[in-house]
């Protein structure tokens, strides 16, 4: 188990996230009613991606539209950004950090772009 991870596993705990699953590689826990992923990297490079999957639907039917939502927001959101994989919407935020402190901060920071993100996608359905 890489450093990067094990710090991970202490903001999950030291914030007190329900975790869902933690599988070694990386964790779910519960975030706002949310299942949120948490998918540190190697423990060289201190690279971290949360993962908001499966908040909408994506059928054949409305691809083009959610492709539209996702430019839209993509545009405006600063460090989230929404993609399809499939049949899959996810919205996906991506950080460095220099310091073991900084961490934590970045996390919540994160949780709450990924949610902010889910919010301004539905108010596009509007």
């Amino acid at each position: 188990m890489s450093k990067n991870y094990e710090l991970i596993q202490k903001v999950v705990k030291d914030g007190k996230y329900q975790v869902l699953e933690d599988d070694g590689e990386h964790i779910v826990i519960k975030y706002q009613l949310n299942s949120i992923h948490i998918c540190p990297s190697s423990e060289e490079d201190r690279f971290v991606s949360i993962l908001l999957p499966n908040f909408a639907d994506v059928t054949e039917e409305n691809f083009p539209d959610v492709i539209m939502r996702c430019h839209k927001l993509n545009e405006k959101m600063k460090q989230v950004k929404l993609y399809t994989i499939n049949d899959v919407l996810i919205a996906g935020a991506e950080f460095f950090y220099m310091e073991e402190e900084d961490l934590a901060y970045q996390v919540k920071i994160a949780l709450n772009n990924v949610l902010a993100a889910k919010v301004n996608y539905r108010k596009l359905d509007r």
